[in-house]
């Protein structure tokens, strides 16, 4: 296959490309092999196997704040110049600075390994890691009667070519596995998710998770909220687990953070750095060079190496996250968080693995200090006003904490508040910080796998929705 050697294309054919190219102060040559198999349970049975190829390259022609972007399923040179005419029209009238290519690889970083290579896996393989995850699913309690299951495993081969005569190849792969588990009690039912989602081979079911541990943790979770009880509301502390509550810094200030948003004036940190936006404790970052986590990027979607972006130290605002075109226009550093779905679509700016770093108080002690509040350990989804920064968030697992204690599981949580102003309010940060290991994909018109983290974190106040009196 294509994928185990190399996208047929060379460095000459860049420049025959690029040299067709008249308009314009900048451009690029985004080439994309991708190799996916899916395979998919159902009420305990295989439903299907299934692998597809997507292979085609898009083109680039930037002209000041002026992009113009096309692509063609196809890595002919004269598709590609079509392509190219397309983008060039776009883009406005401005002459080229360069028209070379080649001259300057850029190294990725080597971030991802496959001691199983996906590629070399047969389906029977992948058949049987689903079972092991169905099997134990089932075991944990009979009163699941409902597991579904989908295991999806791609490696990418990207070529990129520029104007300014860089170019360079990474391998990226990735292995994704997601299992629903749903609990029939009387009169109730109630459903439980886990997974595991990594830039590794098929070693992430030895050395990450395995498939039983994510079978039994999706069951766990749909056996246990049988019994939660209605969700108290008012105002309370509200503690966030360590590692899958990171979602709510994801949304909540990672994407406001992101460079676009800041150039449109549409964020509510624009025109803030260095003031001081969040509690003393909180320090938030983006990293792209976490081997292995699904936001790993051994350089991005332009050709900018990967790095670690410190964008909240102790409270003061220091940095946003950009692509080229954010960063040449508000004057910043280049932060490698140009990134797209695929040859399909331009890059902008997107998160890799956002994160608040860890704190120095037990876990233990941040939960023993809450008389009366509320403990969220995973969440279903959430909405955030980027202008604003307000966020409804909805905790699929959730407690209620009792004098120090966690005690009850809660149904129909809700969480209501502003992202700086829920930043300004914690108040406690963990020294147990962890990174998920889950499913996290981000949409912001295009959808990119993303890495979420957090230490358990107190927020002395956040306004709870759930039943008036919680009972």
């Amino acid at each position: 296959m294509i994928i185990e050697s190399r996208i047929p294309f060379s460095k000459e054919e860049a420049s025959r490309i690029f040299s067709r190219i008249s308009k314009g102060t900048f451009s690029d040559i985004f080439l994309q092999y991708r190799v996916t198999t899916t395979v998919r349970v159902e009420d305990g049975i295989l439903k299907s196997a299934t692998r597809s190829v997507s292979a085609g390259t898009g083109v680039r022609v930037v002209d000041g704040e002026s992009t113009g972007y096309s692509f063609c399923e196809s890595f002919e040179p004269d598709d590609i110049i079509r392509a190219a005419g397309f983008a060039e029209a776009i883009a406005g009238s401005g002459k080229s600075k360069t028209v070379s290519a080649g001259k300057r690889e850029i190294l990725p970083l080597k971030l991802y390994s496959q001691e199983i290579p996906l590629l070399k896996t047969d389906v029977s393989q992948r058949a049987e890691l689903v079972r092991r995850v169905l099997k134990a699913a089932r075991s944990e309690s009979p009163l699941i009667d409902r597991v579904t299951i989908s295991m999806t495993d791609s490696t990418d081969r990207i070529l990129i070519f520029n104007s300014e005569g860089e170019w360079g190849e990474d391998i990226r792969p990735m292995v994704t596995l997601s299992v629903s588990a749903r609990a029939s009690g009387k009169n109730n039912i109630q459903f439980g998710r886990s997974g595991v989602g990594m830039r590794m081979g098929f070693e992430v079911f030895e050395q990450v998770e395995s498939p039983e541990t994510i079978g039994k943790k999706a069951a766990k979770q749909a056996v246990t909220m049988l019994d939660a009880r209605p969700a108290p509301a008012g105002v309370m502390p509200v503690v966030l687990a360590a590692g899958e509550s990171g979602v709510l810094i994801h949304e909540s200030v990672g994407h406001p953070l992101e460079a676009d948003f800041i150039w449109k004036k549409a964020s509510a940190y624009t025109g803030r750095v260095g003031e001081q936006v969040a509690s003393p404790l909180c320090t938030v970052v983006d990293d792209g060079t976490i081997p292995s986590n699904r936001g790993a990027l051994g350089f991005d979607d332009e050709l900018t190496p990967a790095k670690r972006s410190i964008l909240i130290e102790n409270g003061v605002l220091k940095d946003f996250m950009n692509d080229r075109i954010t960063s040449d226009t508000l004057k910043l550093k280049r932060t490698g968080n140009g990134r797209r779905e695929s040859f399909q679509y331009p890059p902008i700016p997107r998160m890799r693995a956002t994160f608040m770093a860890e704190g120095e108080t037990p876990a233990d002690e941040v939960v023993a200090s809450v008389k009366k509040g509320v403990y969220c350990v995973a969440f279903s989804g959430g909405q955030v006003n980027i202008a604003s920064g307000d966020f409804v968030f909805v905790p699929s697992e959730s407690y209620l904490i009792e004098n120090g204690k966690i005690t009850s599981p809660l149904k129909n949580l809700t969480l209501i508040g502003n992202g700086p102003d829920a930043l300004n309010r914690v108040d406690m940060v963990g020294n147990d910080f962890r990174l998920s290991t889950g499913t996290w994909v981000c949409g912001k018109g295009q959808s990119v796998p993303v890495g979420i983290g957090l230490p358990t974190v107190r927020i002395s106040e956040l306004t709870v929705g759930g039943s008036a009196n919680g009972e």
